[in-house]
C-alpha cells in the first residue's frame, strides 16, 4: 500500500499550529512558573520537538460526529491529551533506559533522571489542575481523562516496571498493560472529542471502541517492529524490549516452544549480550512475529467494522483515514 505524501493532519484538515499553540499555553499560562524555570524551558522544547500528534487529532475527529464540532473546548481537550501523552513518554524513556526520543537526547539524558521524573509528574498534575477548573459542557466529562491520567497510565507504567524479566506472566496481564499504556488514551481521546462535540451516546461508545482497537493494534505492531527492524533503523539493538526485561507478545508467543521458554526464563538483568542475541534470534525464527502481526490485524479488522457501523455520518471517512494511516504503518 502506498503511503500518502500528506501528513495525517493535512489529510484530516486539522490545525497542528493551533494544537501546538495551546500546548505551549498549558505551561506558559501557569502563574507558578517563570519563563526561565527548568520546567518551562524543557516542556517548551518538548512541544517544539514536534511529533505526529495522533491523540489530539483523534479528539478533533471524534468531535466531528456531534452537532458542535471543533469548538474551543475540543481544541483545549486535544492539547491536554497530547500533554498527557508527552508526560508518559518521559516516564517511559526512563524506565526503558532510552537514550533518544525523535532523534534527540531523551529528557533524562538532557537533564538527569530525577529532574525528568519531576517534570513528567508536573505535567500530569498540571493536567489534573486544568481539568478540574473546567466549566460548562466539559464538566461532566473531564473525570474520564483525569482517571486515565492519574490511574490507568501510571498503572500501566508500574506494570511495565513490576514485570521486568518476568517472562512467564499470563497473556491477560500483557493485554491489560497494553490497554493501560497505549490503547486507553487513544480511546479516551476519541470519546472526549465526541462528548465535547455533543455526539450521541451510542456513537461515543463506538468511537471509544474504535480507539481501543486501533491502540491495541498499534502497540502490538510496535512490539513486533522491535524485533523486525535493524539496529540502524531503530536507533537501538533489535529486541531492545527483551534486553530491558520487558515481556511483549512476540516473546510470549515464542515461549509456547518449550526450548525457547527455557532459554527466556534463564534471562535476567545480569545476562550477557550473547545470551540476549541468542534469545532474539530464537524469537525471530519461531514464527511468533507473524502470529503477533495476525493479532494486530485482528484488532484492525474490528476497528474497520466500526467505521462501517458509523457510515451514516460523513465523519466516518475521517475514521477510515485514521485507520489507513495505522494500517500503512503496521507492515
Amino acid at each position: 500500500m502506498m503511503l500518502s505524501s500528506l501528513s495525517l493532519a493535512d489529510q484530516l484538515h486539522v490545525s497542528l499550529k493551533r494544537i501546538n499553540r495551546d500546548l505551549e499555553r498549558i505551561v506558559t499560562y501557569d502563574e507558578d512558573l517563570t519563563s526561565r524555570s527548568v520546567i518551562t524551558r524543557n516542556v517548551i522544547e518538548l512541544v517544539r520537538a514536534g511529533g505526529k500528534r495522533l491523540r489530539p487529532i483523534m479528539v478533533i475527529v471524534g468531535s466531528r460526529f456531534g452537532s458542535d464540532p471543533e469548538n474551543n473546548n475540543v481544541y483545549r481537550l486535544a492539547s491536554v491529551c497530547e500533554f498527557i501523552h508527552a508526560a508518559s513518554l518521559i516516564h517511559d524513556d526512563i524506565l526503558d533506559q532510552a537514550d533518544t526520543r525523535r532523534g534527540q537526547p531523551a529528557l533524562h539524558k538532557k537533564t538527569d533522571p530525577k529532574t525528568a521524573v519531576f517534570i513528567g509528574n508536573y505535567m500530569m498534575c498540571r493536567v489534573v489542575e486544568l481539568l478540574t477548573e473546567q466549566k460548562g459542557n466539559l464538566e461532566d466529562y473531564v473525570k474520564d481523562l483525569t482517571a486515565v491520567t492519574t490511574t490507568q497510565l501510571c498503572l500501566g507504567e508500574y506494570q511495565q516496571m513490576d514485570q521486568r524479566y518476568k517472562f512467564d506472566v499470563p497473556l491477560e496481564q500483557y493485554w491489560e498493560k497494553t490497554r493501560n499504556k497505549t490503547a486507553l488514551l487513544m480511546a479516551t481521546a476519541l470519546q472526549l472529542g465526541a462528548q465535547a462535540g455533543l455526539a450521541d451516546d451510542a456513537v461515543i461508545e463506538l468511537l471509544h471502541e474504535f480507539g481501543d482497537q486501533l491502540g491495541m493494534a498499534f502497540q502490538v505492531r510496535d512490539d513486533v517492529l522491535d524485533y523486525m527492524q535493524s539496529a540502524d533503523t531503530l536507533g537501538k539493538p533489535a529486541g531492545a524490549d527483551l534486553r530491558n526485561g520487558q515481556v511483549t507478545l512476540p516473546a510470549m508467543l515464542a515461549m509456547e516452544d518449550p526450548y525457547i521458554r527455557k532459554k527466556l526464563l534463564q534471562l535476567g538483568a545480569d545476562s550477557t549480550v550473547e545470551q540476549f542475541d541468542e534469545a532474539v534470534g530464537l524469537i525471530r525464527d519461531s514464527g511468533a512475529l507473524g502470529l503477533a502481526l495476525d493479532q494486530s490485524q485482528h484488532f484492525m479488522n474490528r476497528a474497520w467494522s466500526i467505521t462501517e457501523q458509523l457510515a451514516s455520518y460523513p465523519a466516518h471517512r475521517d475514521l477510515q483515514t485514521l485507520w489507513r494511516y495505522f494500517e500503512e504503518r503496521t507492515y
